[in-house]
Formats: C-alpha cells, sequence, structure tokens
C-alpha cells in the first residue's frame, strides 16, 4: 500500500468498508445505535488519517477501523448507560494499531445484506429506504444523493433524519425478510445498487469520471443477491448485465490527455469483449423468465450500444422502442429526456425539439444540466450554433464534476470559433 496515500487509502475504505462495519456494529449492539455507530466508524477513518502517516499502515487496514469503532462503542456504551460491554474484543487503539485478525469480506458481508434489507423497511416510504440505504451503506454524502435522485440537498437531509429516527422507532430487526416480504425490499434493494453505480460509472461532482470503488461496490452488493437463492432473481441478473454492458466502454470513455471523449468518438476496439460477453451471460440468465424489470430493458439497450461498430451503425429504431416500451411501463421524466437521442436520430431534430420543449414546460428537470446538454445537441444537429451555444452555456453552470465541466468549455470553444 505504499503507493497510495493515506487520505486515498482512507477514501477507499470509506467507499468500501464504511457500510459493512457500520452493518456490523448495529447488527451487535441494537438500531437504536445507528447513530452511534455511524459516528464511531466516522472517528475511527479520522484517526487513520491522523495516525497512519507517521506509523506503518496495519496490514489490515478495514480490521484496524472496525476494530477501533467497536472499541469506541463499548466506551461510548458504558459512559451512556452505565452497563457493562466488556468483551475480549476490546482492545486499547496503541494494541488495535497492529495486525487484526479480522477479514470484513468474511465477517462482514452477510450483516451487510442484512443491513441492506433493514434500512429498506416497508414501514418508510420509498425515497427515505433508498436515502437511508445510499448513506449509512455506501457512504454516499447529501450532495451525492441529491444529485442520484434530483433533489435539493437540504430535502436530503431531512430525509436521512427522519428515515433514521423512524427506523429505529420501529425497532427494525437486521435479518433477512421473510420469502413474501422479499419481493418489495429487493424492488429497493435493487434501486439502491443501480443508484450505486451510476455515482461510481458517471460521478456527480469530484475531479474523476469515473469513480470504481463505487462500481465495484455496486457489483459486489449485486453478487452478494446472486448468491443468494432469494435473491437470484431475473431484474438481479438483468442489473448485473447492464452494469457489465457499460463498465466493458469505461476505458474508452477518457483520452490519454485526461479528457473525455463522446459516445460518438470512442475508439471501439478498445472496448472489453470480455465484459460484453459477461454481460450477454447475465443477460441471458435474465430472460429466462417472463419477467421485464427496468434494468432488463436498460441492459438491452447498453447491449445494442456494445454490439454497434460505430456510432452511425447504431440500431437507434430498435433503441428507441426500447425507450418507449420504457416510457409505457416505467415512465420517468429522466427516461424521457434520455430517449431525445434515438428519437432524433430515427425521426429528425425537430420532432426531438418538439418532445424537449414538452419537458422543458413540466419544469421538473430545470435545474438538471443534462436537460440543456440534450438540448445543445439536438440544435448542434439542426446546425443552430447560436441556441446550441447558448443551451451548453445554460447547462454548464448546473455542472458540478469538473471533468464534465472541461468537456462542455472545450465544446462551447470549440463551437464559438466555427
Amino acid at each position: 500500500m505504499e503507493k497510495f496515500s493515506t487520505a486515498q487509502i482512507v477514501d477507499h475504505l470509506f467507499r468500501n468498508e464504511y457500510g459493512k462495519i457500520v452493518s456490523l456494529l448495529v447488527s451487535k449492539y441494537g438500531a437504536s445505535h445507528l447513530t452511534l455507530a455511524e459516528d464511531v466508524v466516522q472517528e475511527a477513518m479520522y484517526k487513520a488519517m491522523q495516525t497512519w502517516p507517521y506509523s506503518e499502515v496495519p496490514t489490515n487496514p478495514a480490521g484496524w477501523i472496525y476494530r477501533v469503532s467497536n472499541n469506541q462503542m463499548i466506551d461510548q456504551l458504558r459512559r451512556l448507560s452505565k452497563q457493562d460491554y466488556t468483551e475480549d474484543s476490546h482492545l486499547d487503539l496503541q494494541e488495535a494499531s497492529f495486525e487484526s485478525d479480522i477479514n470484513p469480506d468474511d465477517v462482514l458481508k452477510d450483516e451487510l445484506l442484512k443491513m441492506l434489507f433493514a434500512c429498506c423497511h416497508p414501514k418508510l416510504n420509498i425515497e427515505h429506504q433508498i436515502i437511508l440505504a445510499l448513506k449509512v451503506l455506501c457512504g454516499l454524502g447529501v450532495k451525492e444523493i441529491a444529485a442520484c435522485l434530483l433533489k435539493s440537498e437540504a430535502a436530503v437531509a431531512k430525509s436521512y433524519t427522519r428515515s433514521r429516527q423512524k427506523l429505529i422507532e420501529e425497532h427494525a430487526q437486521f435479518e433477512l425478510p421473510s420469502p413474501n416480504e422479499l419481493k418489495d425490499r429487493l424492488t429497493v434493494v435493487l434501486k439502491v445498487i443501480y443508484l450505486l453505480f451510476n455515482e461510481g460509472y458517471k460521478p456527480s461532482s469530484g475531479k474523476k469520471i469515473l469513480n470504481v470503488d463505487l462500481c465495484i461496490e455496486a457489483l459486489r452488493l449485486n453478487k452478494l443477491l446472486l448468491d443468494a437463492e432469494i435473491g437470484n432473481l431475473p431484474e438481479t441478473n438483468a442489473l448485473e448485465a447492464l452494469m457489465y454492458f457499460h463498465l466493458a466502454r469505461s476505458d474508452s470513455r477518457m483520452s490519454e490527455g485526461g479528457f473525455i471523449v463522446s459516445l460518438e468518438d470512442q475508439d471501439r476496439s478498445t472496448w472489453d469483449q470480455e465484459m460484453i460477453q459477461t454481460g450477454h451471460y447475465f443477460l441471458n440468465r435474465a430472460v429466462q423468465e417472463p419477467v421485464y424489470s427496468e434494468y432488463h430493458i436498460q441492459a438491452v439497450i447498453s447491449s445494442l450500444h456494445c454490439a454497434a461498430k460505430s456510432f452511425e451503425e447504431t440500431n437507434w429504431k430498435e433503441i428507441l422502442a426500447l425507450y418507449d416500451a420504457m416510457m409505457l411501463r416505467y415512465p420517468s421524466a429522466v427516461a424521457q429526456l434520455h430517449r431525445l437521442v434515438p428519437l432524433a436520430q430515427v425521426s429528425g431534430w425537430q420532432i426531438a425539439m418538439e418532445e424537449l420543449l414538452q419537458i422543458e414546460q413540466t419544469g421538473f428537470l430545470s435545474n438538471y444540466y443534462l436537460l440543456f446538454l440534450i438540448k445543445g445537441y439536438i440544435f448542434e444537429m439542426a446546425k443552430k450554433k447560436e441556441k446550441a451555444l447558448d443551451a451548453y452555456k445554460e447547462g454548464l453552470g448546473l455542472i458540478e464534476n469538473e471533468m464534465e465541466k472541461n468537456y462542455i468549455s472545450l465544446k462551447i470553444q470549440r463551437l464559438s470559433s466555427d
């Protein structure tokens, strides 16, 4: 680990181990101590940032974080309740800083799965379930969750506080639900994994165009479901296929100079064919039963992009038909917006612009930067340079990701100089 800075190691741990360790602590000490569990894990991460630069990084950093968190949990509970929580695993900080024999991947994975289902408690509304799971288990910040859900940060923070309190009040049991409860909860669990992957594949803020840790964590969580009989369902396989199809194209999204490369300009010979084959494997498993979820449709759309030898040779008619099916079964403003790209390719820019204006009139996506980027794209197709520039400039002010900001800034510069 010497080649990584302490900040990089701790950031990696936060993305990959935070939720697991919180899950184990809550499982051991009860849902009423959820807030305390979050606090002690964050404190352990902070202590790592303070102590590791001046000493050797532990052989098992995640084990160190768990051990320190557990010690702090015990100390806090003693002070709060005067009860004796002493156990053999209680070590002082100096002793815990050395190698730990805990392997979180072995010890914690079942607890994380239980916690994920617990967060998706039916007594919470669906949006609150998603916010709680993304925050507690996945380590996403309020800003990132707000971007995922197209909500304000204030609204997300308020929902998170309410959902956490509700979970505590309900004395939620951190166990897998009974089979008749599973389907309802699994739907939200898959949505959480999907949103986590999306934030990794296309970060809403920061300086990266791909957050590998979040993508890997989403794949890992979905694999936990696939490995469990209760979670190995068509929609779980479809989501796995979708993630592999996307990741197969990830390396081509950035040039050697560190700039975003649009789908039109990507070198398709660099697409990972092994990942594409893996995507097809899971897609074939997903269609063995007559169940077609949102993830089925999106996976097939992504597979068509992977199959196209060039942007021009993409089967836009089939992709448009799939988006039409999406709008019939799983309508959303975001899906309606994404549908405009194949619509413009198949029916022309005028039809696409008419529908975009209808979306604008609803006001729902008025602060969503992608609305303006697609608007600019359609105006470019129409050879209306000034209107395209206006749209891109308006979208630029809403972008939080620095890589995307640079990409649109360069596009504006090129258009202005033509």
